[in-house]
Order: structure tokens, then C-alpha cells, then sequence
């Protein structure tokens, strides 16, 4: 089942390589379906893969096969490169760590489950009360046209975490009012039409642009009212009983200002909520239990990429306030430089996780800026500080900006929203490890 695609097989009877790639991709898919036994309950999958230089042209690369063959026998998966490895004389050996990754694999592979430990709030470390709903927001893709009625959208997802009992839920505006479990939510994603065209805010088709943008804006109104919706179902759902529960939103401000223009500079409310969910939420007690917080990545230059010494505002704990950098004083801005855990020493390579080697450090992470939008009840400054607690709920990339919990599970859903037609991905975060481990071994 982890074998290349053989692009020259006589059996594909088309003359489109593209086409080609697609029908040996559902071929094998169905091959694991039909040779996984039979899913019971939650279930799970470690799958040794070979490193992307091992095939030749790329697209015989069957990840993405696996990736969807065994979620739809019933598999969340995992993917992981072999423990071992020949050196230049044939002798097998350990490769470094091996013990290390495989126990972050299927640390990985739990998390999956949508399980976590808990309690995930540490109300003398955080200052929180736990009886708080952890929620956020992520774009993922759009769908394709697959009849004359059904047209294409942009599905969004959005994550809520019980943080007393470590549950994961998740919906989607075709699932909503339904939460489902973290687990079925990505086979839910999986079985999507999807447009190969991976661009959000493309409507595709024959349209002029006064009709395209009549479609953006009824999108936009559509995914505002399907997140005040989720917001108000949970502000509406108890997480200690006999207690109302507050609500933490956060949302990245790259992935989704295109649909949820409020997170926009120009639009971005201060310290009020936006109006396109005042009209959906609600009654005065719920607008006083919701907190609202728009991130940004450090990227495209939005971002600065470092604190200059003596700039003003102040610092603790890696959190900075900056002041003097918004057009209303109402608004605050925050920058989060993420902290190395007393467990790492050394430094991670470009693009290595910390599912690699668990032990070491990204050396300069790079920093999350933090906006306040909406926090009744609670000092800006103590909000900002509990969300960037909440980066070192997570392993990370060395090479990306750690978004806080429970961003990880809204970011590897993008994981499951795939198709056959989806393009062969060209990165391997392995790769470097195993070629260092091949000098070590001559």
C-alpha cells in the first residue's frame, strides 16, 4: 500500500498524466479500504511512509492515497519514516532519536482523537477560570460545482475545547447545530468535493464581477452568521453544571479576514464587538461573557519580526505591549515571543517539529502579535497573557509561528480537507534528519 504509483502502468487508459496520477490515486485508496480491518469506535493508524526523494517523478508519491485511504476505512493516521536505515555498506542500523519520534508520533496520533489531558487550564498558573469555552476559527478550502443546484463555498471550521474534561469538538457550516467529535469531523472533511484551486477567495466560473462580488458578500454574511451562531450555542452550553460558561473566540487574521472582514485594520472594533456578530449575538449577558481575539502571523512585513530596545510599552514573560501603534487608544496590541519549555535544549532545523526531536528548541521564534478586540470582565493585558500561555500548549515547527491552542487542531484538519485531484506536496520535514543520519553511519 506505501509502494510508488506506477505512472507507466497499462492499466490507466488515459494519455493525461495529471488524470493518470488522479485514477492510480483512487485505485489505491480503495485498495486500503478493502485491506484495513473493519474500524471499531475511534481509531487509529501509524503508518511508515518512505521520504519523497525515494520517488521519482514526485507524483508516484502515494501520501496522499494513504492520507485518505485510511480515514475512510475509519483511520485517523499518522505518518512516520522508518527506525531504521542502510548505510553505504548495506548494514542496517537505529537512526537517531528513532525512540524519541516514535513516541511523538503517536503522542500526534492520540491528540488526533480529539482526547487531551486535562485539565488543560491551571487556574494558579493562568489566572483563568476553567469554566471557560476555548474556541477559534479557520478557513480551509473551497468546494467545486458538482451539480447545476450545488454551488461552490468556502468551508470554515470551527474547534471548541472543554478545557475540564479535554474534549474536542468541531462543526462546519454543513454540520452545524451538530458538534461532532474531533475524530469525525475529519472524516467528514474528507468526503468534500473539492476545488483544486485552493485560493479562498476565488469564485470560479463564468461570472462577470459585479455577480462575483455579490457572491463574496453573501459569503461573508453567511460565515459571520455561522460563527455568532457557534458562539451563542456555546455561550449556551454548560461546561460545569449549573454554571454559565464565558467564551474565548480567536481567529488569524490572514487565513480569515477575507471572509470576516471585521478582523481588517481599518474595520477592527475597539474593544467592542464587531457589529456583524452583534446582530446575531445576542442578549447583554452573553456579549458580557464573550471574549474576542484577532491574531496575526509574522509575514508579508505585517508582522514586525523582532522588538527594538527602548521602543515603548512594556515586556514580561515574553509578552510585549506596544504603545502608540493603533489609531485609537481603545485598542491594544500585543506581541508574543514564544518561550522555550524547561524540557528543550539545542536548536530544531528548518522545517524539523518537535515531533522530531522532542528535546530541542526553534532558537528565535518568530513573534505572534495579539489584538484584543472584546474582553468584559477581564484587563486586556491578563487576556493577551493567557492566549500566549496558550502557545506552549502545542509541539511546533522550527520554521513557523506556534499558534495558540486549540489553533493545532483547526491546522491539521487542512490535513484531511484533500482530494485525489489535490497536487503532489514537494516537501519532506525528514528529509535533512535522515541524510545526517546516513553521514553518521558510514
Amino acid at each position: 500500500m506505501t509502494q510508488r504509483l506506477d505512472l507507466d502502468s497499462a492499466s490507466v487508459k488515459t494519455n493525461n498524466r495529471q488524470k493518470q496520477r488522479v485514477n492510480l490515486i483512487e485505485e489505491r485508496v480503495l485498495q486500503i479500504v478493502s485491506s484495513l480491518p473493519t474500524a471499531e469506535g475511534i481509531s487509529g493508524a501509524l503508518i511508515e511512509i518512505k521520504p519523497k526523494k525515494s520517488f521519482f517523478p514526485p507524483e508516484s508519491d502515494p501520501k496522499l492515497a494513504l492520507r485518505i485511504g485510511a480515514l475512510q476505512a475509519g483511520y485517523v493516521n499518522q505518518h512516520i519514516h522508518a527506525v531504521t536505515a542502510h548505510n553505504k555498506k548495506g548494514e542496517e542500523y537505529e537512526r537517531r532519536n528513532s525512540p524519541n519520534r516514535v513516541q511523538k508520533a503517536v503522542s500526534d496520533l492520540l491528540r488526533q482523537f480529539g482526547i487531551l489531558p486535562a485539565p488543560i487550564i491551571d487556574l494558579e498558573k493562568d489566572g483563568i477560570d476553567p469554566n471557560l469555552w476555548l474556541t477559534c476559527f479557520q478557513v480551509l478550502r473551497r468546494t467545486r460545482k458538482t451539480t447545476a443546484s450545488n454551488a461552490p463555498a468556502t468551508v470554515a471550521l470551527m474547534v471548541r475545547v472543554n478545557p475540564l474534561t479535554g474534549s474536542v469538538q468541531v462543526t462546519t457550516p454543513s454540520l452545524f447545530p451538530t458538534w461532532v467529535s474531533y475524530p469525525v469531523g475529519l472524516g467528514h472533511l474528507i468526503k468534500e468535493k473539492w476545488d483544486s484551486d485552493v485560493d479562498v477567495d476565488k469564485i470560479t466560473g463564468d461570472i462577470g464581477e459585479e455577480q462575483q462580488s455579490s457572491d463574496k458578500k453573501r459569503e461573508q454574511q453567511f460565515l459571520n452568521k455561522f460563527v455568532a451562531d457557534c458562539l451563542r450555542d456555546c455561550l449556551n452550553t454548560s461546561i460545569e453544571k449549573d454554571k454559565i460558561p464565558t467564551v474565548l473566540f480567536m481567529a488569524e487574521a490572514q487565513n480569515a479576514r477575507k471572509m470576516l472582514a471585521w478582523l481588517q485594520n481599518p474595520k477592527l472594533p475597539a474593544n467592542n464587538l464587531p457589529d456583524e456578530l452583534k446582530r446575531h449575538i445576542m442578549t447583554e449577558s452573553e456579549q458580557n461573557r464573550l471574549w474576542v481575539v484577532r491574531l496575526r502571523i509574522a509575514g508579508e512585513g505585517e508582522v514586525p519580526v523582532c522588538i527594538v530596545k527602548d521602543s515603548p510599552g512594556s515586556r514580561s514573560s515574553g509578552l510585549f505591549c506596544w504603545d502608540g501603534v493603533c489609531n485609537s487608544p481603545e485598542n491594544a496590541l500585543y506581541l508574543s515571543m514564544r518561550k522555550g519549555l524547561t524540557t528543550e535544549q539545542g536548536l530544531l532545523r528548518r522545517l524539523e517539529s518537535r515531533l522530531d526531536n522532542g528535546s530541542k528548541q526553534p532558537g528565535n521564534p518568530k513573534p505572534l502579535e495579539i489584538a484584543v478586540v472584546h474582553s468584559p470582565g477581564i484587563e486586556g493585558s491578563k487576556l493577551a497573557c493567557f492566549v500566549h500561555n496558550l502557545r506552549d500548549r502545542w509541539p511546533y515547527f522550527a520554521d513557523e509561528v506556534s499558534l495558540p491552542f486549540p489553533f493545532p487542531f483547526a491546522t491539521l484538519a487542512k490535513e484531511y480537507a484533500v482530494s485525489a485531484k489535490d497536487r503532489v506536496e514537494l516537501e519532506d520535514s525528514e528529509e535533512s534528519e535522515e541524510s545526517e543520519d546516513l553521514e553518521d553511519s558510514d
